[in-house]
């Protein structure tokens, strides 16, 4: 199974061709153009570099938020389109699961943050062990006061992930020494 995935729900956009599990290439750009003026060429350069047109691939994926509310328009407007045209599979994928997922085989809990502003993150939290992921926390917008209140019940290692790393490292590390 071929699968390109599509994702604009952060500041950056980015593509990926995947096949049977493994990841062929991935395009990324983070230059402060919309997702909308740079996303299908991306696909189509990845689908070309990787040696296969659009009607090899056999599905899409595309981050589905929490994010930007217009990125995640712009991504699911565009997995939609492709797909609609090439009658094949669309399905959505949780952003922060996504991310948690690429964290590889560690113990601890992996907690994908993003920035919300106004000293909110969107956030999920899972703990992982030896890279077999369990979910503690549904994909939520939460204050980084309540994150950090919640945190302080957590033993082990915290693991953070995504574009909201530095702010929560920041802002709960006197608090949280984990």
């Amino acid at each position: 199974m071929l699968i390109l995935a599509f994702e604009t729900s952060a500041k950056a956009g980015s593509v990926a061709l995947w096949q049977d599990g493994k990841l062929l290439g991935e395009n990324y750009q983070n230059t402060g153009l919309t997702h909308s003026q740079t996303l299908l060429s991306m696909a189509e350069s990845l689908i070309t570099s990787c040696g296969y047109t659009p009607q090899d691939v056999t599905a899409a994926a595309v981050a589905a938020g929490p994010g930007s509310f217009t990125g995640v328009r712009i991504g699911v407007a565009a997995a939609k389109g492709f797909t609609w045209g090439l009658e094949i599979p669309c399905c959505g994928v949780s952003t922060l699961e996504a991310m948690a997922e690429n964290f590889g085989i560690h113990d601890g809990y992996v907690l994908p943050v993003m920035d919300a502003r106004r000293n909110q993150v969107y956030n999920a939290v899972f703990r992982a062990d030896q890279g077999v992921l369990s979910r503690i926390k549904e994909d939520r917008a939460i204050s980084l006061a309540e994150l950090c209140e919640e945190l302080k019940e957590i033993g082990g290692p915290i693991y953070l992930v995504g574009d909201g790393s530095t702010l929560t490292y920041n802002t709960l590390k006197e608090q949280i020494p984990a």
